[in-house]
This record gives structure tokens, C-alpha cells and sequence, in this order.
């Protein structure tokens, strides 16, 4: 800092100055002047008489200065003409500080989702023209007391850092002068995402077979930064828009494929934008549709109108364009139910209502995608080689007597006879047409059984179509 100091006195006194020094004389009054240069600023004062104006500078208390005409000792002048070394508050404080993609390029918004990794920071210098020496900064954490540089920009594309990783980044910076003094830290938040939306798990899954045309499309969507734009969805069935909604909750993008989705193949798009503008690759899949149940027929042995056993060969034919046939439902009496089998098309030994007349078999086919084909039936005419069997006598209903005593018969002769009592065995053929229980009964329910059989087929034996069923 450099102040001149210029003093006008009347009579002898000691003043502070340098080495340079001249007197001026004049009836009633003498004027000494002197200059001390301590670096810096130069201010003067002068008096005239008994007037005086004040001085400015560094306080001189302390320093000996002296020229051949006359000295300064320290303490004369005091504090009225020392200039401060402390600054007043605010006057090393930063009020500009911002962000651009390059030196020349676009200015980044604070607090703003955007994809620029390497942006540069600028700031200027305190407005008061304080002696700045230098700034700190720092990077999400307080600027030290230590200069980093004596620039008013850091650019971190120049800088070993080189980028910025995805998220919310603090960049504060102050200004210290050579005394070591600092203004207060001035900050820039910058977002930052270049990471575009992420899909985990999505539905239908590709290649599913469905059997409707509604079905639910839906996506998972990971977004840890900046969020997906609801806006930046798009969402194509078959080539066609289908409007979609996100759940920022559950994080899923869900739709209704009504009106786009067709029988058979579907082939899906999926694109999502996040708000820093972010897309990823689109998604590609398909999965096929199909609601249309399958046709088939039935015919029982081959077409014949009549037999003589309850066990018969069903031939079946089916099939269906998109997802092929499955299974098939058989029943001989759709009052009791249905059987489930793997599809095929021959069925052997399929057991009829064992009643003489007009037995129907129905079958309902089911396809890959689970459409289930309204009942087709064939039909064929039972005529049972067995005999009949009657039951003339025994106990029924409620009775006091623990021993038991049945007795039964066959309408066309000849016949051998098998029974059973409650759980037992069948017992072996015989032409009795007399059975007693083996031992007095507990009381309690009881149950007797008992069928005719007769030869009629020339095989040894009885066979299951020559038993009364």
C-alpha cells in the first residue's frame, strides 16, 4: 500500500514521512512536507493556518521514517490516518456463480435434471475490488482456507476428475485475500442423470399363450435419479398407440392392450423417457392370443350302432388353428362329470353305462390356451350278453336278527352267481343261490352284493362283458 503525506504546521513539531522532504516559508508561517510510501494507495493532507484535513492509509504506528529537513515518530498522526487492514463484512463475498456446458456454451439451470457431466463453474470476483489473492472451492463438501486458484472458474472437463457421476452434486466456492481472510462460501447444486429408465420385469411374458384379447400389459420400471417422465411413455400394440399410466409408487407402467391386441401373434413396443431426457433402447416383444375354442368329433367304434359290451374304442379328431389341442374332457353321464385326459386320438376300453339300450358317450376338447370346446357326443346301441340277477329274499332295512340269509336267481338260467358281504371279497363263482352271512352281524349297517354271470363267448372264464354289471 503507498500513502503520501502532505501535513502544514505552525511552529516546530515532529512529523512522520520518507526519505523526500521540502519547507516552505512565509511571515507568520512555515510548511514542512513529507511523503511515506508504504505501497498501495497515496493519499494527502495539508494545513493551512489552523484548518487540517484528514488522512488516509496504513497506520504508520510503529515505523521511523526521517529525511535531512526533519522525522516522523510512530504515535504522532495515530489511528486518524491508518487505512484498516480487515475488510468490512461482505466485501470478499461472491454474488455471481453458474454453470454452463463449456466456456462457450449453454448455461445449466441450478437445481434442474440435466445430462451435462463435465460442466464448467464461474464465478466473479467480489465487486468491491478487495486485493483477492485467490479462491477455494470444493466439490459437496466446504470450501478449506487454502487457494486452489487464482482463476474465477473450474472446469471439470479440465480437471483429473474429468465427470461427474449421476446425481445431485454441491459445487461452493469463496474468495480469500493475502491476509488469509476469506467472504462467505457461495454454492451451485447441479443434477445430474445420464442413466436412462430401466425395465425389470414385464408382462405378458414373451411367447405366452392367453386366451383373451384384453390382457394386461404391464412394466417395471427402475428410475433412481431423475424419475420417468410420464409423458416420455410409449407404449405400441401391433404398430398402434395404447395410452399408459405409471404408479410413481410402485414404479409400473401398466395398460390395457383392448382394441390392438388380435388372435395369434402380438407384437409389442415399449419406449420410456426419464425427465433429464434420458431414453433407453426399446423393449420388443410378443406373446400370442387366442379365444376361439376348438372343433372336434366322436365316434364310437368307428361309427358302429350297436354292442355287446360295455367296453368300447372312441375315435376322436379335433383341432384348433392357433394354439393346437391340449386335452379332452370324456363322460358318459355329463350329470356326474367329466374325466380329464391328455389328448388322443384313439381312447380303447371306454366303459359305457352298463344298461342295455342307447348308450352316448361326450367328449369336450380344450386347446393350448385353455378355450374349452362346447360337448360333441356319438351314441350306440348296448346289448348285454349277461344275464340279469334278482335278489328274492334277505333281510332289509331295520331287523333285530344278527344273522343273515339272501337268496337270488337269473332270469335266463344257467348262470353262476358271485357275492360279498359289506368289505369282503367277492366270493368265487358258484351256482348256488343261497348265501348266509359268515357270523352273527354287530349291530350296526350292513351291505350284501351279489351278480349274475353266464357263459356265452366260448373263452374259459367268466369274462367282464359275460358278468351282469
Amino acid at each position: 500500500m503507498r500513502v503520501s503525506v502532505s501535513l502544514l504546521f505552525l511552529g516546530s513539531f515532529l512529523l512522520s514521512g520518507t526519505s523526500d522532504a521540502a519547507v516552505s516559508r512565509s511571515e507568520r508561517h512555515e510548511l514542512q512536507s513529507g511523503q511515506a510510501n508504504q505501497g498501495g494507495v497515496t493519499s494527502s493532507s495539508a494545513t493551512s493556518g489552523r484548518r487540517t484535513r484528514a488522512s488516509i492509509g496504513d497506520s504508520v504506528s510503529g515505523l521511523r521514517i526521517s529525511s535531512t529537513r526533519f522525522r516522523i515518530q510512530a504515535g504522532f498522526i495515530a489511528a486518524s490516518t491508518s487505512a484498516r487492514r480487515t475488510p468490512p463484512p461482505g466485501q470478499l463475498d461472491l454474488a455471481v456463480l453458474y454453470a454452463k456446458t463449456a466456456p462457450f456454451g449453454t448455461e445449466i439451470a441450478p437445481q434442474a435434471w440435466q445430462r451435462d457431466v463435465d460442466p464448467i463453474f464461474i464465478w466473479e470476483a467480489p465487486a468491491l475490488g478487495i486485493d483477492v489473492a485467490g479462491y477455494s472451492y470444493a466439490l459437496d463438501a466446504a470450501p478449506d482456507e487454502m487457494i486452489d486458484t487464482t482463476g474465477t472458474s473450474w472446469n471439470v472437463a479440465e480437471d483429473p476428475l474429468q465427470r461427474l457421476a449421476d446425481g445431485i452434486h454441491t459445487f461452493s466456492v469463496k474468495a480469500l485475500n493475502s491476509a488469509g481472510q476469506s467472504g462467505a462460501a457461495m454454492s451451485f447444486e447441479i443434477w445430474i442423470d445420464t442413466a436412462p429408465p430401466t425395465i425389470n420385469l414385464y408382462t405378458p411374458q414373451p411367447g405366452l399363450l392367453l386366451n383373451t384379447l384384453r390382457p394386461l400389459i404391464t412394466a417395471q420400471v427402475t428410475e433412481p435419479h431423475s424419475g420417468l417422465d410420464p409423458s416420455g411413455i410409449l407404449l405400441e400394440v401391433n404398430g398402434s398407440s395404447v395410452a399408459a399410466g405409471f404408479d410413481q409408487t410402485t414404479g409400473t407402467v401398466s395398460a390395457s392392450g383392448s382394441g390392438s391386441v388380435r388372435e395369434g401373434s402380438n407384437r409389442v413396443e415399449l419406449r420410456l423417457t426419464d425427465r433429464a431426457g434420458n431414453s433407453q433402447t426399446p423393449l420388443v416383444w410378443s406373446f400370442t392370443a387366442d379365444v376361439t375354442p376348438p372343433g372336434g368329433t366322436l365316434l364310437i367304434n368307428s361309427g358302429a350302432s350297436m354292442t355287446t359290451s360295455v367296453y368300447v374304442t372312441l375315435n376322436l379328431a379335433a383341432s384348433d388353428a392357433i394354439s393346437g389341442i391340449a386335452r379332452m374332457l370324456l363322460s358318459s353321464d355329463p350329470l356326474i362329470g367329466y374325466v380329464e385326459e391328455s389328448y388322443a386320438s384313439v381312447r380303447e376300453l371306454w366303459r359305457l353305462n352298463p344298461v342295455r339300450g342307447t348308450q352316448k358317450v361326450y367328449v369336450k376338447f380344450v386347446d393350448g390356451a385353455g378355450n374349452t370346446s362346447e360337448p360333441v357326443s356319438d351314441d350306440i346301441d348296448l346289448g348285454l350278453l349277461a344275464p340279469d340277477t334278482i335278489l328274492l329274499s334277505g333281510p332289509a332295512g331295520l331287523t333285530p336278527q344278527r344273522r343273515a340269509t339272501f337268496t337270488f336267481s337269473c332270469p335266463e338260467g344257467g348262470c353262476v352267481f358271485a357275492y360279498a358281504f359289506d368289505n369282503n371279497a367277492w366270493s368265487e363263482w358258484s351256482d348256488q343261490t343261497t348265501a348266509a352271512a359268515p357270523a352273527e352281524l354287530v349291530f350296526g349297517n350292513h351291505y350284501f352284493k351279489v351278480k349274475a354271470a353266464k357263459e356265452v363267448n366260448g373263452i374259459p372264464g367268466i369274462q367282464p362283458d359275460e358278468e351282469d354289471p
